[in-house]
């Protein structure tokens, strides 16, 4: 008579492992991911040129910022960014001094860099015009570094 209440028990048991297994199984294999590992990055493109010398003689310190070439053709960055609004910025920027600048909007899966490059974001959102420059150049020599060394 005690031993009448253990049947229904691993009855329950079993019958919560079997639903319990179906349902991960289910859930493991048509699960997307969430939040991936990539994040999105504005690059602040100020010319697109078809040699390297021509970049050189348009633009005179061509040094202090990102080139890449793709495809033989060579596209300037002036700036790197996680958010559009001190993308924007940085674009009036340029705009006051004459420079037409594209936003590109691109994908980066460099963790250390886009950690590095939220902090910079932070200092630029309080950072003075002339202090933005700077800390774009610091942020370029950065994306060489970390990003286009490893990619090598």
């Amino acid at each position: 008579m005690k031993y009448k209440f253990l049947m229904p028990i691993i009855l329950s048991i079993v019958i919560g492992l079997f639903f319990g297994k179906t349902f991960f199984d289910i859930y493991d294999s048509s699960s997307m991911t969430v939040f991936d590992e990539k994040d999105k990055i504005y690059m602040l493109k100020i010319g697109t040129y078809t040699t390297k010398e021509e970049m050189k003689s348009s633009f005179k310190n061509y040094k202090n910022f990102l080139y890449i070439n793709n495809d033989g053709v060579y596209d300037l960055y002036v700036g790197i960014t996680k958010n559009k609004e001190i993308a924007k910025r940085i674009k009036e920027l340029y705009k006051k001094y004459g420079y037409s600048i594209y936003v590109k909007e691109t994908i980066e899966d460099n963790d250390s860099f886009l950690s590095l490059l939220a902090e910079y974001d932070k200092i630029i959102d309080i950072a003075s015009d002339n202090d933005v420059k700077s800390i774009e150049k610091i942020v370029i020599s950065n994306y060489k570094e970390m990003v286009l060394q490893n990619e090598n």
